[in-house]
């Protein structure tokens, strides 16, 4: 459908009268974390709420993940909103009165402000049902940071009974409050792990610590090879999204290399670590893969070692629907203003999202919503600490998605020649 003037306008307006609706839930469950495959509280939590709003909601979907419908007229479209809903192992730093009640375990990667938006858009479209052209699922996900979450839901169906027509997410990010990004592209690559065994030659005398010893060498090697360094402070971070902006060739073909041996378990860990490959392209992945395996014999053959790699893992990349993103794109224009909007040009090259399996399924795009505040030092750093948000972001977050869930509604796919 058309988001006209009046209706966007609407649609902020509910959007700044759900705020202390939406702060409060996020701030409830900021203060009670929960780790991947132990939501329960949260879900509980999330589904009560859902419940007085109306909502028909499904529980234990995919182990502790839920979703709810909201059912204007069952001939017509589905469209769907997925939100995340896991925390980290990460120990709260923040000194705020919602600060974590858990110790090591907190939200730092925003899990909560996506939860509360995706309550506050059910919320908000409740008293716009009389315009919505079609039916709405709000999907709550677990298990997102261990990758398995999208995956469980899938399986028990959440993409069925109807069949949405597109789904759409968010994830807050380093940007001021007042930004969204976007892309009609790549927006997070996937992955390839391995793991990496050395062994000493026939007749070598190497020891457990000597194989280890190579195995730093290795990892060293292989780290050397990234031409791009995750920013670590805000003014780094604006940097790189200008780039992202207007990206150089290295960064749209990017390579993100990792490789480190087990902090957990070193004395399982003799001669072995673990690696990680991340690059915009499947071409550039099977690359870096040819260039680890050269490094590997270089120092294998000085150090009297031989080499196994495993593949143990894999991961898909999180690509964009470009023809949902243009169709959505005005509804986004006219509920945060075009000059509030940026276009990326490469993909954000540091992290993975499980969003990609739902995208295999049906038309799917992901924006990122800024939610950053430098003069109230919430920097929106993710997987941090000191992670916190300026919470003004979940206005502008409900009223993204409200106004572009309604547009989706009308989405129509185009046969490409």
């Amino acid at each position: 459908m058309h988001i006209n003037q009046a209706l966007a306008a609407r649609i902020k307006e509910e959007s700044r009268d759900a705020f202390p609706f939406m702060r409060q839930i996020r701030r409830d469950l900021h203060a009670h974390p929960e780790l991947s495959g132990n939501e329960s509280w949260t879900t509980a939590y999330l589904a009560n709420v859902l419940d007085t709003l109306g909502l028909e909601v499904h529980r234990n979907i995919g182990g502790h993940g839920l979703f709810a419908d909201l059912i204007t007229d069952p001939s017509k479209p589905m469209a769907a909103f997925r939100v995340d809903i896991d925390a980290l192992p990460i120990a709260e730093a923040n000194k705020v009165p919602y600060r974590s009640k858990f110790p090591g375990i907190m939200h730092a990667c925003g899990h909560d402000a996506h939860s509360a938006i995706g309550v506050g858009t059910a919320a908000i479209m409740t008293k716009l049902s009389d315009e919505i052209p079609g039916n709405l699922r709000f999907i709550f996900q677990p298990e997102e940071e261990e990758i398995t979450g999208a995956l469980r839901m899938i399986h028990a169906g959440v993409l069925t009974r109807p069949v949405p027509k597109a789904i759409l997410g968010l994830h807050v990010a380093p940007l001021p409050a007042d930004e969204i990004a976007w892309t009609d592209g790549l927006f997070l690559a996937g992955f390839d792990h391995y793991l990496a065994s050395l062994s000493p030659k026939e007749n070598s005398s190497l020891s457990y610590p000597d194989l280890d010893a190579v195995a730093k060498r290795c990892c060293r090697a292989i780290l050397h090879f990234n031409h791009w360094q995750l920013p670590e402070t805000w003014q780094e971070m604006q940097n790189f999204w200008q780039l992202l902006k207007s990206p150089p060739k290295t960064l749209q073909n990017f390579i993100i290399y990792d490789a480190s041996l087990s902090g957990e378990h070193p004395e399982a860990w003799h001669g072995q670590f673990g690696i990680g490959v991340k690059a915009a392209t499947p071409h550039l992945r099977r690359a870096a893969l040819g260039r680890i395996r050269a490094a590997l014999s270089r120092i294998c053959k000085l150090s009297q070692t031989n080499y196994h790699i495993e593949h143990v893992g894999s991961m898909m990349d999180m690509r964009n629907d470009a023809q949902l993103v243009q169709s959505v794109l005005p509804a986004l224009k006219a509920s945060v203003g075009e000059n509030h909007l940026i276009q990326l040009k490469a993909a954000f090259p540091f992290n993975c999202e499980d969003f990609a399996y739902y995208t295999k399924e049906i038309p799917g795009a992901m924006f990122w919503l800024g939610a950053g505040n430098p003069e109230e030092k919430k920097y929106a750093l993710l997987h941090t600490p000191d992670f916190d948000i300026d919470e003004s972001s979940l206005i502008i977050g409900a009223a993204a998605m409200t106004s572009m869930l309604l547009e989706a509604l009308g989405f129509h796919e185009m046969t490409l020649p």
